[in-house]
């Protein structure tokens, strides 16, 4: 289907970390639409793991049953771009909870 762009997605998880540490400053960051920019990065991101996960399992399911013609290798290195997705993204939502936990903790 569509390949990974795993930079993309990589700088992505990262400004939104950054944004939750409260190092960035983007000014007109807002959407015209009223939805915060971390929340929509946050919420392509997230659609972006479970679409290659499910894309990664039909694969999988589709190979198993002899429905396609692809070989085992493509269909490894699909379930390998999907676990290093979800792994990114597991790694980002730690950071995401470290940097809420350091926020909750200052003293005002």
């Amino acid at each position: 289907m569509s390949n990974i762009n795993f930079e993309s997605l990589s700088s992505q998880m990262k400004v939104m970390a950054d944004m939750a540490a409260g190092q960035l400053n983007a000014p007109g960051a807002l959407p015209a639409s009223g939805e915060s920019d971390f929340e929509s990065l946050l919420k392509k991101a997230v659609q972006g793991v479970n679409d290659k996960q499910n894309v990664a399992q039909a694969k999988v399911q589709s190979f198993s049953t002899g429905q396609s013609n692809m070989t085992l290798e493509e269909v490894m290195v699909d379930l390998q771009k999907a676990n290093l997705s979800f792994q990114t993204m597991i790694a980002v939502r730690n950071r995401l909870v470290d940097a809420y936990k350091e926020v909750t903790n200052l003293q005002v």
